[in-house]
């Protein structure tokens, strides 16, 4: 039986190339297929499932395939394909992945590949099955209270670099009297944090380009927010020094990075794994890595003083105890690291 794999063209994540052939080569490992297409929600489609007697669909292609039914979201790769349970450390949700046989719901005259899709999910009995596979979550859509906790009350101008969607102005309401700027380079991001209508300003592009823009303009800011950004950055000390150009007298920064000494990053390592993933510890948009130590050098380099670094566990690595037990043979390994999903930074211009 001939077998295809099937995304949905146009579907890729904005620059993020890299990431997006990663997840087509697994989900072709995955699919075992024997043709590998693209498809178009207007092509004809009659003539487009005809081309293999049964078909994987994949809508949105930074999903991941799951290593089994019922598998719970992990870190990374490795602990995903195995199956192993836990909580998810980012926000994860089913992707709608499709396996049908077009004989057994064919394609009827001019219908194309959008209203063939659309048919197939309505069907009672289904005549597809649901792929196992994991899609994560877009947090900047969300208020995240480990930010929202540690920024000024009150009529606070904020800028807020890498503002996604626009989650934090969810929590401009009430003592949060903020007056908030945001910078995002994805375009239809940033046309979320408009349409908020919580932002003042959104300002489209890269942080190279716009902090020297505002620093021109002579504005200046109470509290800059830097939520999984550095580590998406060629230059992360430039950009935090372009930050703290723009700070106003006792002005705080707060920056969130994924900690690359995680349970899960190093027990990978030592077992000669480390797979880009669209999102959590291991993104494949990730330029730089942060441990405690290395994300205080670069707030110091760049003009800030350090308040204090924090470390937020997230949810515990799957079967973390046999590891742990190792590291027990060592006693300078760094325990509360290990256990550290994020390091949350505060920081003050003086």
């Amino acid at each position: 039986m001939t077998r295809g794999l099937a995304f949905l063209s146009g579907a890729r994540p904005p620059g993020d190339a890299y990431g997006w052939r990663l997840a087509r080569l697994r989900w072709t490992r995955a699919a075992k297929a024997d043709r590998v297409e693209d498809w178009s929600p207007e092509d004809p489609a009659a003539g487009t499932l005809a081309r293999a007697e049964s078909w994987v669909f994949v809508p949105d292609s930074s999903a991941l395939p799951l290593g089994m039914p019922g598998a719970g979201p992990c870190h990374t790769l490795r602990e995903l394909e195995l199956g192993t349970s836990g909580t998810a450390a980012v926000d994860g949700s089913p992707a709608a992945a499709l396996e049908f046989r077009p004989s057994e719901l064919p394609a009827s005259g001019k219908e194309t590949i959008k209203e063939y899709v659309s048919r197939l999910l309505s069907t009672t009995p289904p005549v597809f099955r649901v792929v196992p596979s994991f899609l994560v979550g877009d947090s900047s859509r969300e208020a995240r209270p480990e930010i929202v906790n540690r920024l000024p009350t009150g009529r606070a101008r904020i800028l807020d670099l890498g503002c996604g969607a626009g989650g934090l102005g969810l929590a401009r309401t009430g003592r949060n009297a903020w007056t908030l700027t945001g910078i995002e380079k994805d375009p239809s991001q940033a046309a979320r944090a408009r349409d908020s209508a919580a932002y003042e300003r959104v300002l489209e592009g890269d942080l190279a380009g716009i902090l020297p823009r505002l620093t021109a303009e002579g504005a200046r800011f109470d509290a800059f927010v830097f939520a999984d950004v550095l580590e998406h950055l060629e230059d992360p000390v430039a950009a935090l020094t372009g930050a703290h150009a723009l700070a106003a007298a006792n002005a705080t920064l707060l920056a969130v990075v994924p900690n690359v000494g995680h349970l899960s990053v190093a027990r990978d390592l030592l077992l000669g794994r480390h797979d880009p993933v669209p999102a959590g510890l291991c993104d494949a948009g990730h330029l730089r890595w942060f441990t405690r130590s290395s994300l205080a050098e670069a707030l110091e380099e760049s003009g800030w003083t350090v308040s204090s670094i924090e470390s937020a566990p997230g949810a515990p690595a799957p079967d973390a105890e046999p590891f742990m037990a190792l590291v027990s043979a060592w006693p300078d390994a760094d325990r509360e690291s290990l256990r550290t999903y994020q390091w949350i930074a505060t920081a003050r211009a003086e």
